[in-house]
């Protein structure tokens, strides 16, 4: 998908559930979310097992990479979704360190946590991706996926 479509997407659906709160949003999207402390290499999972879709989310994590990672699930499964080709979708999906960079899924959760007015005016004010962050209270990568997608989408 395009920086577009990802941006309509995530707007859309930010609209419809009127909420930026990542846990809410996929919760709106019929997904379930727990934490678990049994992993231990992984970030997250993603389940399709079940009648209903479901998160599995590291409890060792700060509750930025939680955010993180479950925006991660949320638009991988909702990219299926949108593409009409959730049976191509492994029916488990491991979230670890290496693949939590896939672009599409981060951008999709940046656009969903993030609002584009909001983060380009902390930039106008000068604050850097790290102060927004911390600001945001969000994980800096998604910060910097974020102005990334303003950039292509020529904010």
């Amino acid at each position: 998908m395009d920086s577009i479509l990802i941006y309509q997407a995530a707007n859309d659906l930010v609209q419809n559930t009127g909420t930026r709160n990542i846990k809410r949003i996929a919760r709106s999207c019929s997904l379930d979310i727990l934490e678990t402390p049994r992993f231990k290499d992984v970030l997250g999972f993603l389940s399709l097992h079940f009648d209903k879709p479901l998160i599995l989310i590291n409890s060792h994590l700060d509750s930025q990479t939680k955010q993180m990672v479950c925006g991660y699930a949320l638009g991988h499964y909702l990219e299926h979704q949108i593409l009409m080709d959730l049976h191509t979708l492994n029916k488990s999906l491991a979230i670890t360190d290496k693949q939590i960079c896939l672009y599409e899924p981060n951008a999709f959760a940046s656009h969903l946590m993030l609002d584009s007015e909001e983060v380009y005016q902390m930039t106008k004010r000068k604050m850097d991706a790290a102060q927004i962050a911390d600001a945001k209270r969000i994980h800096i990568n998604l910060v910097l996926v974020k102005l990334l997608e303003l950039h292509h989408l020529g904010v």
